[in-house]
């Protein structure tokens, strides 16, 4: 009999996991901290994120494109080390990778006017961009791994990586109001959304698991079919055939 639901995370997968997402996350955040360093005499210092005071478009220039490419970075790294943990589960690594990379390019365009929008109200109103960008693009990678990799249970995915960055942004946004600061956003966003991801992901798949096992049934499993649709044959699209012939007709005609 096959085991109901997903495969069970031991003790040492799950610190595994958090340390792989961490990793990414961090490395994303030390090349953002390198190029903000490189680029400090042209953009404001980070004490002055939330004075309200005008920036040009170079500066925010510079900031899409630091997090662009921070993100971009811990994106990828984050689900190949979380993918590496589990190698049995992730199989179609480079498959997943390649998307991860599509979609950071696709939202980092959809984020253009969001950033110009945003730093013509107020420079602190740019931090929250920042934290919107980097939890839109690590939630989309992490889906796509799921989606990608682990289709059978990528609804399991989905919940995780649902809660986890609710549980990230309601951190990040403490942490800004708290430190009174929304530049904090900028170099610990990646590490707390990564490591969350890996985290509450884990979580939501031993209690999956649990569940799943208790009940015999494999509720979330993509292949469990509910409703109407029980019973329901997929059937693929038969091709047109030609019309029948005689076979005086058609060996005429060949």
């Amino acid at each position: 009999m096959s085991e109901i639901g997903p495969k069970k995370i031991s003790f040492p997968m799950f610190l595994l996991k958090i340390l792989a997402g961490c990793s990414g996350g961090v490395v994303g955040t030390l090349i953002l901290l390198v190029i903000y360093i490189l680029a400090a005499s042209f953009i404001p210092s980070v004490e002055s994120i939330g004075s309200g005071e005008s920036v040009s478009p170079i500066f925010v220039f510079i900031l899409m494109m630091m997090i662009f490419l921070a993100s971009t970075t811990g994106n990828i790294l984050s689900t190949y080390l979380l993918a590496l943990t589990e190698g049995e589960r992730y199989k179609r690594k480079a498959s997943a990778i390649y998307q991860v990379f599509i979609a950071s390019v696709i939202i980092f365009l959809l984020m253009v006017p969001v950033y110009f929008i945003s730093a013509s109200i107020d420079l602190g109103v740019t931090g929250y961009a920042v934290a919107l960008h980097i939890i839109l693009t690590a939630q989309i990678s992490a889906l796509i791994l799921e989606i990608v990799s682990n289709y059978k249970y990528s609804l399991v995915g989905l919940y995780g990586v649902t809660f986890s960055i609710v549980i990230s942004a309601a951190v990040l946004f403490l942490l800004a109001g708290v430190l009174q600061n929304a530049a904090i956003l900028l170099f610990v966003a990646l590490p707390i959304v990564w490591g969350s991801i890996a985290f509450t992901q884990s979580i939501t798949t031993m209690i999956y698991g649990w569940i799943a096992s208790v009940y015999d049934k494999d509720f979330l499993c993509t292949q469990t079919i509910y409703g109407d649709d029980y019973g329901k044959e997929v059937t693929e699209e038969e091709e047109p055939k030609a019309d029948d012939e005689e076979g005086a007709d058609f060996l005429r005609h060949n």
